[in-house]
């Protein structure tokens, strides 16, 4: 159980002209209630433009959150969750994901789920889980304002080099060399994203590990490894090219081969709030229908 509420900050980039109304009610309940808003300035400018809203928020921000926010409230889907790590960084301010779009791992509060939200929050009826996150080091680190990830940190290969040589080291010791389109590294919270999309595992966010899954490895016996949080893992790259694509979540940029990536468990955690009828296993069960057979359901035609 957490405090009450009063502060909250509203973080998104774009949203649907289906979810308008809802989001137009979520502002209504939150000022009814007296909790003091305020919103990133550029998903200001597209609400004032698209959405029509009034002077709702008392203030803005362009890049952090006040450190005394109660709860950052993400609105959109998982992308925008991801990119609201860089505006919480190492606050402490937890971080609610509002879904306006479709699957919702991590922005998981469903447009009709928004009420009873907001009456679990003003009441402090919700809880506070921690996230690992991955980070990296590397020099002339074009991330290196927020060089975390919340998900995962991926090198791929450009869109004019074949396969990419990937020289993966724990510590001080040789690995393997990785013939692929890439290498994933992801954390717990990532292996339900593009890792398990490439045959990862799915690891329980509470677990300490890190994750390396390969992209479409050359050779097929190479397989997903997953590693305890305290080892650092340095790769290597090399491609025809001379080039490749190094991604943190959803930030791209491309590199030249003459880097080398150092990359650890972060030295602190992502609050995400939870809330009482949400679990991570019922998340899992319902994104991925697990338990459902097709051959069950009767023919409605």
């Amino acid at each position: 159980m957490c405090s009450k509420i009063s502060k909250v900050a509203i973080y998104g980039r774009v949203i649907h002209e289906e979810f308008y109304p809802y989001f137009k009610q979520m502002l209504r309940d939150l000022n009814e209630r007296g909790v003091c808003l305020t919103c990133y300035k550029p998903f200001y400018d597209f609400l004032r433009e698209k959405c029509g809203i009034s002077d709702v928020f008392q203030a803005f921000y362009e890049e952090d959150v006040d450190r005394d926010t109660d709860v950052l409230f993400s609105v959109g889907g998982d992308g925008t969750f991801l990119d609201s790590a860089m505006r919480v960084k190492n606050h402490g301010v937890p971080v609610l994901g509002i879904n306006s779009g479709r699957l919702g791992f991590l922005a998981n509060i469903a447009q009709e789920e928004i009420p009873q939200a907001i009456h679990w929050l003003c009441a402090g009826d919700f809880d506070v889980e921690q996230r690992a996150l991955v980070k990296f080091e590397m020099k002339d680190n074009p991330f290196a304002e927020f060089n975390y990830a919340l998900n995962e940190i991926s090198v791929l290969k450009t869109e004019r080099s074949s396969l990419l040589k990937v020289h993966a080291y724990i510590g001080e010791e040789y690995l393997t060399t990785y013939w692929a389109d890439g290498v994933i590294v992801a954390t717990p919270t990532g292996s339900t994203a593009y890792s398990l999309s490439c045959g990862g595992p799915i690891v329980a966010f509470g677990c300490d590990n890190l994750i390396i899954t390969p992209v479409s490895p050359h050779n097929l016996n190479m397989r997903p490894l997953i590693l305890p949080g305290n080892v650092q893992i340095r790769l290597k790259v090399e491609s025809r090219s001379g080039d490749f694509m190094l991604s943190a979540d959803s930030r791209m940029q491309r590199m030249s081969d003459n880097h080398e990536l150092f990359i650890s468990s972060g030295d602190f955690k992502m609050n995400v709030v939870k809330m009482p009828a949400h679990s991570y296993y019922d998340t899992l069960r319902n994104k991925l229908n697990w338990g459902e057979d097709k051959r069950n359901k009767k023919d409605k035609s």
